[in-house]
C-alpha cells in the first residue's frame, strides 16, 4: 500500500505540473511594431505591402469632421477567382454591431424613454429574467459597461444559415446565463447582456430592433447597403452579396462561413465600407447627426467606468477606450468569417475603420492603428503591484452544462504591452485589462479544476489503453482456448467501455459546438452522459463491493493494483461529470 500511495501522490503532482504548464500563458517577447509615416494613403498602402502575404481582403477608411479623407480596397473577396474587394463588397461588422445598440439606447434616453440608472426589469415583461442571483439591480448602464455580472453564453450563438431565426425574445429566453458576479463589480464582456439591451430597445420603441435601427440610424444616414436581421433579409441585396463573399482563416478559404446570429443586436450587421464609414464618422462630426441635442453625444462620450482608481477611462456608455493614441474610442468585431473595427479620436476629430474577410485578423484590426493615431501612452502604464498567482477571466462559465469551457487561467505578464491595473476595490482581487477583468483564482478551486479535469483525461487514456490490452488478451485466450477467469475482468472492462463512451459523448458535444449545430441536436448528449454516469456508478459500487469480498490469494498484486486504478478512474469520472454539470442540459 505504501508503494501505491506513493504512486498516487506522484500522479497528483504530475497533474498539477501539467496544469501549470498548459494553463499559464507564456511571457510575451516585447517587440515594438513599426510606425509608418506620411499621408494616410501612404501609411495604409505601405502597411498593406508589408502584410499582403498574410492578408486576404481588406477595406480601410479614414475620415474627419468634414468627411472621407481616404478609402482603400486591398486584396480579394475571392482569391481563387481573382475577385478583388471593391465598393460593392459587404463584410460582417461582428461585435461592432453593439455600437448600434448603444446609439439606440442613447436616442431613447434623450427622449426620456429610458433611464440608464433604472432597474432594467422595469422595461421587461414580468418574470422575464430568471437568472438573477443578487438583490442589487441590474441597470442599463451596467449592460453598457458589461458589468451586469452574467457569465459567458454559448447556446446557439451561431446557427446554420438554412435555419429559421429565433425572435430576439425567444433567443434571450432560450437558456439564460447565470449571474455569477454582483452587478457593477466586475467587467465581463457579455453578448447576452448587449442583446438584452437590444430587446429593451424593442420593448420601449414598440418595433423590432432591426426595424428600429433601419428607421432611426440606417435611413437617416443613407446606409442603403446595410443589413441587420439574423438572416440579412431586411436587405436582400446585402444577403446576396454576403453569400458570394469568400472568407478565410489566415489565407485558407473557409467558404462564405455565414451563420445566423441568434443574439443579433450583439453582432449581426453586414455592410459595405461606405456605409461603415457613414456610421462611424458620426462620432467625429461637429454635431452628432443621430441625436437631437449635441449634449446627448457629450454624455455618451463621458466615462462610465475606469481602470481601477487611476482615472483612466475604460468605457464610455458602451464605447471602449482603446490602446491607440491617447484619446481613442471604438469597438472591434469578429464573426466566424470576418473581422472589423471602428476607431475614432473625438478630440482630434479623426477616425479609421477596417473591414476584412478573415476571422481573427489582427494586423489591419490592430497594428495599423498605431500608425494612424500614434503610439499609445497606455504602453508605458501597466501596474506592477499585484498579488502573485493565476488569474481567471471574468468572461467565463462557472455554472451549468458549459462549465468545462471556463477551465482556463493566465498569469499577469500576458498584458505587458497594454494598460492594466490591479485593485481590490470591490473586495475581489482583480486585474483590469481592455475589454474585461481577470480575478485572482481561489487556490481550492484551482486545485479542484486541475485534479478533476486533467485527472479525468489521464484516466480516459488509461481506459482506452485498458480496452486495447483487454481485447488483445481476450483474443489470445480464445486462440489458446483458455478458460482462466480474471478477477473483475468483465466489470473493469465495462467500466473502461462506459468511460470511453462518455469521452466520445464529450467529443460529440465539442464537434457539434465547433460547427455551430443548434442545441436541439446536441443537448440530448448531456442526458446520455447522465445515463452513462448512473451505469458507471452501479458498476463501480458492484466492483468495489466484489473487490473487498474477494480473498487476497485469488488475484495477483498487479491485478489488484489495476483494479484499484480502474475504480479510482471511475470515481474521478463520476466526480468530473457532476462537477462540470455534464449530466443534464
Amino acid at each position: 500500500m505504501k508503494a501505491l500511495k506513493k504512486s498516487l501522490a506522484l500522479i497528483v503532482v504530475a497533474l498539477m505540473m501539467l496544469t501549470l504548464i498548459a494553463s499559464c500563458s507564456a511571457k510575451k517577447t516585447e517587440t515594438e511594431e513599426k510606425i509608418y509615416e506620411g499621408s494616410y494613403e501612404e501609411i495604409i498602402n505601405a502597411f498593406y505591402e508589408d502584410h499582403k502575404d498574410t492578408a486576404a481582403g481588406a477595406m480601410v477608411g479614414v475620415f474627419d469632421q468634414d468627411g472621407v479623407v481616404f478609402k482603400g480596397y486591398y486584396g480579394y473577396s475571392d482569391i481563387a477567382n481573382g475577385t478583388k474587394v471593391d465598393e460593392d463588397t459587404v463584410i460582417d461588422w461582428g461585435s461592432t454591431t453593439k455600437t448600434l445598440v448603444w446609439v439606440s439606447v442613447m436616442q431613447l434616453w434623450e427622449q426620456g424613454k429610458i433611464d440608464l440608472e433604472e432597474d432594467i426589469r422595469e422595461y421587461l415583461p414580468d418574470g422575464f429574467l430568471t437568472n438573477l442571483k443578487y438583490d442589487k439591480p441590474v441597470r442599463m448602464i451596467d449592460l453598457m459597461n458589461h458589468r451586469a455580472g452574467f457569465q459567458e453564453y454559448y447556446v446557439d450563438m451561431f446557427l446554420p444559415a438554412t435555419m429559421e431565426a429565433y425572435t430576439l425574445e425567444d433567443a434571450l429566453k432560450l437558456k439564460q446565463p447565470a449571474q455569477i458576479f454582483e452587478p457593477d463589480t466586475v467587467t465581463a464582456y457579455s453578448n447576452w447582456g448587449v442583446a438584452l439591451a437590444g430587446y429593451i430597445v424593442e420593448r420601449v420603441s414598440g418595433e423590432s430592433f432591426a426595424d428600429y435601427v433601419h428607421h432611426n440610424i440606417f435611413e437617416p444616414l443613407g446606409m442603403n447597403d446595410s443589413a441587420l436581421a439574423p438572416d440579412l433579409m431586411d436587405n436582400p441585396s446585402v444577403r446576396e452579396r454576403r453569400d458570394k463573399l469568400v472568407c478565410y482563416s489566415g489565407t485558407i478559404p473557409v467558404g462564405s462561413a455565414f451563420y445566423l446570429i441568434s443574439l443579433y443586436p450583439a453582432g449581426s450587421c453586414v455592410s459595405t465600407l461606405d456605409d461603415y464609414i457613414k456610421f462611424a464618422s458620426c462620432f467625429v462630426k461637429n454635431e452628432f447627426p443621430l441625436f437631437e441635442e449635441q449634449e446627448t453625444y457629450n454624455v455618451m462620450l463621458s466615462a462610465t467606468s475606469y481602470f481601477g482608481d487611476t482615472g483612466v477611462v475604460k468605457n464610455a456608455h458602451g464605447l471602449w477606450a482603446l490602446p491607440y493614441g491617447d484619446n481613442t474610442y471604438g469597438h472591434g468585431g469578429n464573426t466566424q468569417a470576418c473581422s472589423s473595427y471602428i476607431t475614432f479620436d473625438p478630440a482630434e476629430q479623426i477616425g479609421c475603420v477596417v473591414m476584412t474577410n478573415q476571422a481573427g485578423e489582427t494586423d489591419f484590426n490592430g497594428k495599423l492603428f498605431d500608425s494612424i493615431y500614434g503610439r499609445s501612452a497606455w504602453l508605458s502604464y501597466p501596474a506592477r503591484d499585484y498579488k502573485n498567482g493565476l488569474y481567471h477571466p471574468a468572461r467565463t462559465v462557472l455554472e451549468g452544462s458549459f462549465k468545462i469551457m471556463g477551465t482556463s487561467y493566465v498569469t499577469p505578464d500576458v498584458w505587458e504591452e497594454y494598460l492594466w491595473t490591479y485593485n481590490e476595490i470591490d473586495g475581489i482581487p482583480k486585474i483590469e485589462a481592455p475589454y474585461g477583468d481577470y480575478y485572482l483564482a481561489d487556490t481550492g478551486t484551482l486545485i479542484s479544476d486541475c485534479v478533476v479535469f486533467y485527472g479525468w483525461i489521464l484516466f480516459l487514456v488509461f481506459a482506452i489503453v485498458s480496452l486495447i490490452v483487454k481485447g488483445i488478451r481476450a483474443l489470445v485466450r480464445i486462440l489458446r482456448k483458455s478458460k482462466k477467469k480474471i478477477m473483475l475482468g468483465k466489470t473493469t472492462g465495462f467500466i473502461a467501455l462506459v468511460e470511453l463512451l462518455m469521452g466520445l459523448c464529450g467529443l460529440g458535444i465539442l464537434i457539434s459546438f465547433s460547427v455551430w449545430l443548434p442545441h436541439t441536436i446536441y443537448m440530448w448528449i448531456f442526458y446520455i452522459i447522465g445515463v452513462l454516469t448512473a451505469i458507471l456508478i452501479a458498476l463501480t459500487l458492484y466492483g468495489i463491493f466484489t473487490f473487498t469480498k474477494t480473498p487476497r490469494k485469488d488475484s495477483s498484486v498487479i491485478r489488484k493494483i489495476y483494479n484499484i486504478i480502474a475504480f479510482l478512474g471511475a470515481v474521478l469520472t463520476i466526480v468530473f461529470v457532476i462537477y462540470m454539470n455534464l449530466w443534464h442540459w
